[in-house]
């Protein structure tokens, strides 16, 4: 496995396991459970999908898009651009994260 694979693995895990420890240390709501099972976790878990797929299949996924309806896609996209966009994806709840602590909100 390539070490940027495992790197972006780890920090969905990591992002996963905080968002269950939220849930079940949060005061929040009464019942964990019904907190997994919300929309919340589905869509973190696509974003999740989302980011991670752009990661590890950039390649593929660059070359995919060409002949989209109307012609608005002409040319492959580079598999390092769509590789990049995943890296975006996945780190900016940690910046975001990050930005709001040093601001104190």
């Amino acid at each position: 496995m390539e070490l940027s694979k495992l790197i972006s693995l780890l920090i969905a895990a990591l992002y996963f396991i905080v968002y269950i420890c939220s849930i079940v240390f949060g005061a929040e709501r009464n019942d964990p459970l019904v907190s997994i099972l919300s929309g919340d976790t589905v869509g973190i878990l696509a974003w999740l999908a989302l980011s991670l797929g752009c990661i590890w299949w950039g390649d593929e996924l660059g070359e995919g898009l060409i002949g989209a309806k109307f012609g608005l896609v002409s040319a492959p996209s580079p598999g390092w651009a769509v590789k990049m966009m995943g890296w975006i994806l996945l780190i900016l709840p940690a910046f975001i994260g990050i930005f709001i602590g040093i601001r104190g909100h």
